[in-house]
């Protein structure tokens, strides 16, 4: 069987385990492949235990590795929606037996802790609640913090105010982090013309 350059290159490299992330390792893609897994483990959880978050990943000790499964279950915890993406790894690295120990490495999302609105005019806040919801943007307690909910109700808010009356808003987003907190402010100011 001819192989091409890039596969043969491919094959001497360290396992592929997350887009663009190579991990080092001492054995071939191929000779890791017959190892068995010693151990799974993930390190960085603070809210979330070890057992919740593996059983959402099919890598097992006592079956044979596999560099593709634990990408697909890197993939997997990315689904979740309750880690931070661009800090979830896996990595492998040879353990005391000279099987294979797969990592996961994990940094949770915040959960908000509140939300806030200052300077609402002709408007009440449970109107700007009651609008979110229609739109399916849930800003409520002990729900994971997510960057893009947030600008999608900052832009609400607006246009809430701007069919009130007040096209000429600036709503701004303050954030205080606090552990695995995270309380929201929508600050709402007025340009006068």
């Amino acid at each position: 069987m001819v192989m091409r350059p890039y596969l043969k290159w491919l094959a001497g490299l360290s396992i592929l385990v997350a887009p663009g992330t190579v991990v080092p390792g001492s054995q071939s893609v191929r000779a890791q492949r017959s190892r068995i897994v010693e151990a799974v483990e993930v390190v960085g959880n603070r809210r979330l235990s070890a057992k919740d978050i593996l059983s959402h990943v099919k890598t097992r000790p006592g079956e044979p590795f596999s560099a593709w499964q634990s990408s697909r279950d890197l993939q997997e915890l990315v689904r979740l929606g309750v880690f931070d993406k661009t800090q979830l790894r896996v990595t492998s690295e040879t353990g005391v037996r000279g099987g294979v120990v797969v990592v996961f490495e994990v940094a949770e999302l915040p959960l908000l802790l509140e939300v806030k609105f200052r300077g609402l005019r002709g408007i009440e806040e449970s109107e700007v609640i009651a609008a979110l919801r229609e739109r399916n943007i849930s800003l409520v307690k002990d729900s994971v913090y997510d960057p893009v909910k947030i600008r999608a109700a900052r832009l609400l808010i607006r246009e809430l105010l701007a069919s009130r009356g007040w096209p000429n808003t600036v709503v701004t987003i303050r954030s205080e982090l606090g552990g695995t907190y995270v309380s929201i402010e929508f600050a709402v100011s007025y340009e006068q013309y």
